[in-house]
């Protein structure tokens, strides 16, 4: 080979041999640079498949870019006189092995620590990639001229896997190859260093490096090998049975500190043994701290005489008291929570400008399915695909639906996601490879597939907005009820069915129009199952670990999303996630050593159009919900705090902002609600929803000169309260499993049903509170209820609309709700007494039939307060900024 060229690469000498082919160097005649060449025999390739497994883990290594790992410049195939070749080009560093530095006596203390950190360092970055090595050992470590430490052959195990189906599938030799096996039930990789679990030929992850890398650091301290045999038999016999001669006793140079760092690596039972490499390079850097600074001992200790006979009882007492100490601790290490994944383990997965929500793992975890879109529950984004871990993210869809829930087929072909509609939602698909996305499943939500072909999806009922998970065949044949909200409000977005297929988590909107805690329940539909998770706060997403010892939840309890995680199946909740960046959307590693999620922030300010253009009322904080207060001098927003909000006042003339009410907790409401508070007509008081200890609603007034303290209304449970024409409280509440209007005195007496028309909420008021927009799935329209007792004015308007008017009635403010709001607020003029256009009486016209109406203006925002007059209002701007990140199980 020496002299010939394969491609741009002439062959100048020969590095070395191994099982997978034979190392060259070479020269790179375009870029005029040294390079190895690797040349893999024809055997190590074999078929096709073979070939492209090969190439998608060398990708996959070639995107690790950490100074701790050969880079990989190019993989090819060349054309011999004896046949075509594989080869792999990858980065040239001079140096030796980590084998030939060892030699037979082992490295200084000094050495050994800062290899042993280096090599750790690398292993951490492969492994929060998701990437396991499978052959680390002293002859797969390159020591360069400048001792800076490279690890070979990332990706290279994976080609003697068996792969079904294929006839030249190789179970692997017990050898001195390159590349362990990680199909079950056949051994491959360098026998020495192996794990129990590649010994025995079971599925590995990232703690089977974690174990070869105790190897490699024992045989660096020591000179000799943890597990040796007469053969290879006998080796793996070692291995899986037996313990190494403790390190210290081959060589007294070996610290008790470095010989527990080795120990913790060897354990045979995965469960011991150090679950990341990442604590294991911490435990070295401190043990290098410490040798560096003096403090360290030096050696373990030296073995003490044998005690004379007269002390011997106190010798056992004391041998009892450690034992019980010990077994103490042992028992509070296991019940203590685990450290959380620190910020700097994290691993940034998509890089884009605006928002990336929702992601969902192909089953052999190569492929991410996201949304491109700010809402994490709903958006009208697009959905793409990205091949892991550095591909570029590629669009798949390109429409304006608001879609949710991406999940790849059990084949990885097709991805299927949710598109929300008024009322039903759909499930579509699209091919990973591109083509025309289709409708498959129509009333279906939030779909994922279980066993072979089963389906779980949410279905609503009776064309309402009462949803039910269901699970069915792919044909929908077989199709059965499996949780139904007893509410006839309440929704069943999400279901995560467990590994074992018995259970399910359920996340559900209750009767108010709140996400709520996760729900845990049987997945063969025979009891409701009960809540589970954090103790408060939204549930917006769950997964659970691929053993499902592990239930995890992307949850808002304590204010802001986070991520959680609890034991089956009563384990207590754990916080994972913390800080100030908000973390939604799980999708579970199929190795279950990492999650990935949406890491970002949402920001939110007030402001304010009038006469002198827009200008910025808030300043920090989460800011919505305006409202003005009569006359226009004033303002009231709610700033975020928590899992409430506070109320805020400005005054406009001087842009100054305080608290209203410091400390009181306004409630959240409601999709489609006024917001949890409402101003009187007369400027002199402000209604609010806020919760009691016991979680119940209740309806306070407070009066806007803070003359006196806030006083409850008695006997009023509700939420989304509104002042009525005559002085009395209007508000949303539960009776049975319905909502309905109620009413009730300042005073709280009088409280009785206002209308027996069940609704879902009370979406806008006239300007003098005499009429009250309903929404209503029962009467096929919005309904107007008159607060004076006045006959009720039935109208075609869609239910999941926002209506309001400006202060002198003159226009109409309309926004369009829920899932299908298009951040749009349309601005009509009315003709005097009337509540709406005339070309309202057939209904409400599609947005081009708005936009010709004479004087209708647009204004962009999901969140708009009219002013008394149509040149003043009040808005929200929203900004999001979210990335998709791979955090690393605790």
């Amino acid at each position: 080979m020496i002299g010939q060229t394969l491609g741009h690469y002439r062959i100048d000498s020969k590095l070395g041999e191994g099982g997978m082919g034979v190392v060259y160097r070479a020269f790179d005649t375009h870029l005029d640079r040294p390079v190895a060449i690797k040349l893999l025999r024809p055997d190590a390739i074999g078929s096709a498949e073979r070939r492209r497994r090969f190439v998608q883990e060398a990708k996959s290594a070639s995107a690790l870019n950490h100074p701790g790992i050969i880079h990989i410049y190019d993989i090819d195939k060349a054309i011999l006189p004896e046949g075509p070749v594989d080869f792999i080009a990858m980065e040239f560093v001079p140096g030796r092995t980590l084998e030939q530095c060892i030699g037979k006596v082992g490295l200084s203390l000094k050495d050994t620590l800062k290899f042993g950190i280096q090599v750790a360092d690398a292993l951490a970055r492969a492994h929060a990639a998701g990437i396991v090595h499978r052959d680390l050992k002293p002859a797969n470590i390159i020591v360069s001229d400048d001792g800076r430490v490279k690890l070979l052959d990332f990706g290279l195990a994976k080609l003697t896997e068996k792969i079904d189906g294929d006839p030249d599938g190789v179970t692997a030799t017990m050898g001195t190859g390159e590349s362990p096996e990680t199909d079950e039930g056949t051994i491959v990789g360098t026998v020495a260093y192996m794990s129990p679990e590649q010994a025995e030929g079971r599925k590995v992850d990232g703690r089977s490096d974690i174990f070869s890398f105790g190897s490699v650091l024992y045989e660096m301290a020591t000179g000799r090998r943890a597990f040796e045999g007469i053969n290879k038999i006998s080796t793996l016999s070692a291995i899986l049975h037996k313990e190494p001669k403790a390190a210290s006793e081959i060589s007294q140079a070996v610290p008790v500190e470095l010989e527990k760092i080795i120990a913790r690596c060897l354990r045979k039972d995965l469960e011991r043994r150090a679950q990341g490499i990442a604590d294991i390079k911490l435990a070295l850097e401190e043990l290098k701290e410490e040798s560096e600074s003096g403090k360290l001992s030096g050696q373990i200790a030296a073995v003490a005489p044998a005690p004379p006979p007269r002390r011997f009882a106190a010798i056992i007492a004391g041998v009892a008291v450690l034992a019980a100490t010990a077994a103490g601790l042992a028992w509070w290490l296991l019940k203590r929570p685990a450290p959380a994944p620190a910020r700097s383990d994290w691993v940034q997965i998509t890089n884009l400008p605006d928002s990336a929500v929702q992601p969902a793992l192909s089953p052999d975890g190569r492929m991410l399915s996201f949304i491109r879109g700010p809402s994490s529950f709903s958006s009208a984004g697009q959905v793409y695909v990205k091949m892991l871990p550095s591909g570029e993210p590629v669009q798949l869809t390109r429409d304006d639906n608001f879609k949710l829930n991406p999940a790849f087929s059990p084949d990885g072909s097709r991805i299927a996601y949710s598109v929300a509609g008024a009322p039903i939602w759909d499930t579509w698909v699209v091919p990973v490879l591109g083509g025309e996305p289709r409708l498959w499943l129509p009333n279906a939500s939030g779909l994922v597939w279980f066993g072979k072909s089963k389906l779980l999806f949410s279905e609503i009922k009776d064309q309402l907005m009462h949803m039910a998970i269901v699970s069915a065949d792919e044909s929908r044949a077989g199709s059965r009820d499996l949780y139904v909200p007893p509410h006839d409000r309440a929704m069943a977005h999400r279901s995560y069915p467990s590994p074992d297929g018995k259970r399910m988590l359920v996340v559900e909107m209750d009767e108010w129009g709140s996400i709520v805690r996760c729900r845990l329940g049987p997945l063969d539909g025979s009891s409701p199952g009960q809540q589970i998770g954090p103790p408060s706060g939204a549930c917006m997403f769950a997964a659970w670990t691929p053993d499902g010892e592990w239930m995890y939840f992307s949850s808002s309890s304590g204010g802001a999303y986070h991520i959680w995680r609890q034991r089956f199946p009563d384990g207590q909740a754990e916080q994972i996630t913390s800080g100030p960046t908000e973390e939604e959307g799980l999708a579970m590693a199929p190795d279950g050593r990492s999650f990935i999620t949406g890491v970002g922030l949402k920001q939110s300010s007030i402001w304010l159009h009038d006469g002198r253009g827009d200008r910025q009322i808030s300043l920090e904080g989460y800011a919505f919900s305006p409202k003005f207060i009569p006359g226009g001098k004033r303002l009231l927003y709610r700033v975020r705090k928590g899992s409430a909000s506070e109320l805020w006042v400005a005054e406009l003339d001087s842009g100054r902002s305080e608290p209203l009410l410091p400390g009181f907790a306004v409630a959240t409401a409601g999709d489609g609600s006024l917001g949890g508070y409402d101003v009187s007509a007369d400027g002199r008081q402000v209604l609010m929803a806020s919760r009691d200890s016991a979680g119940k609603t209740r309806l306070w007034l407070a009066p806007l000169d803070r003359a006196s303290a806030p006083r409850q209304i008695p006997n009023a449970e509700g939420e989304q309260p509104v002042f009525g024409s005559t002085g009395e409280v209007f508000f949303r509440g539960i009776q049975g499993t319905s909502a309905f209007l109620y009413r009730v005195q300042q005073d709280g007496s009088g409280l009785r049903k206002a209308s027996d028309v069940p609704i879902v909420g009370i979406p806008g008021a006239s300007p003098d509170r005499n009429w009250l927009p309903l929404s209503s799935h029962t009467t096929g329209g919005m309904v107007l209820f008159r607060t004076d007792g006045g006959a009720p004015l039935m109208t075609r308007i869609p239910p999941a609309t926002r209506l309001e008017w400006s202060g002198d009635r003159k226009y109409l403010y309309l926004q369009r709700l829920g899932v299908n709001s298009t951040g749009k607020i349309y601005v009509l003029p009315v003709a005097p007494g009337q509540l709406f256009p005339e070309r309202f009486d057939h209904g409400l016209p599609r947005e081009p039939e708005l936009l010709k109406m004479p004087g209708t203006r647009v204004i962009l925002s999901n969140d708009v307060a009219p002013g008394p007059t149509a040149d003043v209002y009040a808005f929200t701007r929203e900004s999001v900024q979210r990335n998709l990140y791979r955090i690393p199980l605790p």
